[in-house]
């Protein structure tokens, strides 16, 4: 009878679980927090298939010994930075209070994974053995193992720290159930003190994160189903925070609204299938024009709308350009007709002019129906 062991059995039930967070919640990618949830899922796994890969390479020293060597190198090198990304994870859920208190949090846990990276790169190329070494196929533990293990564990505990220090900034329906993932990923690094044969913080945060699979990822109201992009909805509470925050801090910000010029010739001449298509490359050109620290949303049918903190009008006008560049060749790549283009409406919020969310919405939107007109009437 085969005996397989504990850690195989762990690992591949745990990598598997991972593969299936990224395979379901693909939708949402396209939101910083999707992206920032889907790193933690590809660092933990890269993680856990090098905790196996370094474990048949010291099982089998001989013939695979450079497979412990690589992989033992990546688990020292990506330990914190997955931290990090759970940092950055449970920070996109907060509110912009106590910004400089949590900037210098974000600070320490990214110094951290910048030396230790750097430490760990240098004791492996330049064989000094600080933290880790082979010796005639045998694996020992470096001279400043444990302080590296003990500051590792500081920092998760830290993790947990972050999120109920800062638990008053997190939105209120999701401020109880983010605490599981540091909590878990907690639990996993104390258990694999008792089981260290075993990738129990990894199996940890794994937990963590299909928690929040079922909490956030997968039943966010206000992520629009076909694009991955925010929903009329979420585009409403992010227009009327950053009007809140604007009049507040007094800082403005800007807004865009975009529309598919004649898109209903697509769905005529190619189906409702190559018109969803066009939508979802329409999102997807929005997020790679604009960049992560936009909102982007799709406000309805072929409507999108840009939320940035970006109020120069030239570099903004450019970004449009951009805008009307790509879609003239997504047109020319599919054969879509000439009359397929954008119109938009842009404006920059004046803090000062205490204008509602609403309003400063319609004045956009304003904008970009005079644009629709002149189009049409330059195909009529």
């Amino acid at each position: 009878m085969i005996q397989v062991e504990s850690w195989v059995i762990l690992n591949f039930y745990t990598s598997f679980l991972l593969i299936l967070l990224l395979i379901f919640q693909s939708n949402t990618s396209r939101l910083t927090k999707g992206r920032k949830y889907s790193a933690i899922l590809v660092c933990t796994l890269v993680l856990l298939l090098s905790e196996s890969i370094g474990r048949i390479g010291e099982t089998h020293p001989d013939k695979y010994l450079i497979l412990a060597q690589v992989g033992y190198y990546l688990i020292f090198f990506l330990d914190p930075v997955d931290i990090l990304f759970a940092v950055n994870y449970v920070d996109c859920w907060m509110d912009e209070g106590n910004l400089k208190k949590r900037s210098f949090y974000r600070a320490t846990f990214a110094a951290f994974a910048i030396i230790n990276g750097i430490t760990v790169t240098v004791s492996s190329v330049l064989k000094l053995k600080w933290f880790f070494y082979f010796e005639d196929g045998v694996y020992y533990r470096g001279e400043y193992f444990l302080l590296r293990a003990v500051a590792l564990m500081i920092f998760i505990i830290l993790l947990l720290v972050y999120a109920f220090r800062f638990r008053n900034n997190f939105m209120s329906e999701y401020k109880n159930s983010i605490l599981c993932l540091p909590i878990f990923a907690l639990l996993g690094a104390l258990s694999q003190v008792f089981f260290a044969n075993m990738a129990t913080t990894y199996a940890g945060i794994s937990i963590g994160c299909l928690i929040l699979f079922f909490f956030f990822q997968s039943k966010d109201v206000n992520v629009d189903y076909l694009t991955g992009v925010l929903n009329r909805r979420g585009l409403d509470i992010k227009m009327e925070d950053k009007v809140k925050q604007s009049i507040y801090n007094g800082k403005n910000f800007s807004a865009l609204m975009i529309d598919i010029d004649n898109f209903k010739s697509i769905n005529d001449q190619f189906g409702h299938a190559a018109g969803d298509r066009a939508i979802k490359c329409m999102a997807d050109i929005l997020v790679n024009i604009f960049g992560d620290d936009a909102f982007i949303g799709r406000f309805g049918g072929d409507e999108f709308c840009v939320i940035t903190d970006e109020i120069d009008e030239d570099e903004t006008r450019s970004k449009i350009v951009r805008l009307h560049d790509e879609i003239s060749r997504l047109r020319k790549k599919n054969g879509w007709p000439k009359a397929v283009d954008i119109s938009c409406g842009y404006r920059v919020y004046d803090c000062k002019s205490g204008v509602s969310a609403e309003d400063f919405q319609k004045q956009i939107d304003k904008l970009m129906y005079e644009e629709k007109q002149i189009h049409h009437s330059a195909f009529s």
